[in-house]
């Protein structure tokens, strides 16, 4: 009864936790409308209008975004942010974890890499490979800032070292924070199978 109870518990922890996720972004967007809903329409308000308005208001907000003057005031927003004492660090430190997830190009940043020390291996991001802008001597040209994660998101440690002491593994950020968030026990293996069944990309076969 136990193991059966254990499994079931198993299977179904990851759909409740991301349903009650969902449902708890959905009622917060439909609090954040409500209170300036029912001022401007009353008794006409009805339960799901806040949402409603959350997302027209979201995607209208993303087709504005891509206009050339709205990006010029999203800049200058950008830099007042920057200046603000003690709200920078945390602005600049959520901006640049989330670049992480977005489109890159050929280079090497965002990517992630194995680290191999005294017969351990640690799964990192890299971070930084120009330390121009930081003091003298802080790191040489060829070395790059990885970052290590730790199980359960609880921290991670950020360290400087030479490019050929890490080794490329071909794993996403999503795939390889799934590894890591989990201690180990998702892979994401099948996950990249599916999305390359699903765009029509197969991966390279070895000669």
């Amino acid at each position: 009864m136990g193991k059966i109870f254990k499994r079931g518990l198993f299977a179904l922890a990851p759909v409740a936790i991301s349903l009650a996720i969902v449902i708890w972004l959905l009622d917060t967007l439909e609090s954040i409308f409500r209170v300036p809903l029912e001022w401007l329409v009353g008794d006409h308000y009805f339960p799901g209008m806040g949402l409603l308005v959350a997302i027209i208001f979201i995607f209208c907000f993303g087709i504005i975004v891509n206009n050339f003057l709205i990006q010029k005031m999203t800049n200058l927003m950008d830099r007042i942010f920057t200046r603000i004492p003690l709200f920078k660090t945390i602005y600049n430190s959520i901006g640049d974890m989330m670049s992480y997830f977005q489109p890159k190009g050929q280079e090497d940043t965002g990517k992630m890499v194995i680290i191999e020390h005294d017969g351990m291996s640690f799964l990192g991001i890299i971070t930084r490979e120009d330390f121009s802008d930081l003091p003298e001597g802080f790191a040489s040209d060829e070395e790059i800032a990885v970052y290590v994660p730790l199980s359960y998101q609880i921290g991670g440690i950020t360290l400087t070292l030479p490019r050929s002491k890490v080794k490329p593994v071909d794993m996403t950020i999503e795939h390889g924070m799934r590894y890591i968030v989990s201690a180990g026990m998702l892979s994401g293996k099948n996950n990249q199978k599916n999305d390359q069944k699903s765009t029509g990309n197969t991966p390279p076969t070895s000669h």
